[in-house]
């Protein structure tokens, strides 16, 4: 494989040195062709659209603003791009859910110890899956109602609506909230292998994109 054919990483880190350190990680790892990072928002906003990379890794929190408004740039501008965004926290940031009703994709969140590393992170989300740290989990909970239903009257809803969580991924959710990791839950929940996987919880975080895909859906509530 040459290196043209890699896939492109443009990412903007909180200093120089934090973009740097994310550069010499993906080299690394190898598999990636990384550009020069960005210093700004406003910076990897235009190099993106000037040439679209194949994966886009910013920091939650830029010095010129939240990645919030990159990530509707990016989703809704004149121009819509549709490569994965990998948004990076150091805290449990409540403008992550904002983040991810905006479009991002997936969350390294580094408070977390878990040992994946940002390279890991980037594949997963590349391959269509993502992570999910116990706080976000329990977030998502309180963003779509942690009142429980039967798993029929669930299902049903999540049919009528199907930006509604199923009973299955609310399972899933209350898991992960209580510190178990996508490995575990499937023996603990009796949920397949594909109701706990990252792409599992990257169909959840679509969910939270209802500003972009409401217009999307022709929902019908009559039977």
């Amino acid at each position: 494989m040459t290196n043209t054919t890699l896939p492109s990483v443009l990412m903007a880190g909180w200093d120089p040195k934090r973009s740097a350190g994310w550069r010499r990680a993906l080299e690394a790892a190898g598999g990636w062709r990384v550009r020069k990072p960005a210093s700004t928002l406003a910076e990897l906003q235009s190099r993106a659209l000037r040439r679209p990379p194949q994966l886009v890794i910013t920091d939650l929190r830029m010095p010129d603003g939240p990645a919030t408004e990159l990530i509707r740039a990016l989703r809704c501008g004149v121009r819509p791009l549709a490569m994965p965004i990998l948004v990076v926290t150091r805290q449990q940031d409540p403008l992550i859910l904002d983040a991810l009703q905006e479009g991002a994709d997936g969350v390294l969140d580094l408070s977390e110890p878990n040992g994946v590393t940002l390279a890991e992170h980037a594949r997963n989300v590349m391959n269509g899956g993502a992570d999910i740290a116990p706080w976000i989990a329990r977030r998502l909970l309180d963003h779509f109602g942690m009142a429980t239903a039967s798993t029929h009257r669930a299902a049903v809803e999540s049919v009528i609506n199907p930006l509604e969580l199923t009973a299955k991924e609310r399972e899933l959710l209350r898991h992960i909230s209580i510190g178990r990791r996508l490995a575990e839950v499937g023996q603990a929940a009796q949920l397949a292998p594909s109701e706990c996987s990252a792409a599992q919880v990257r169909a959840i975080y679509r969910k939270m994109q209802w500003r972009l895909r409401a217009g999307d859906l022709h929902l019908n509530t009559r039977h």
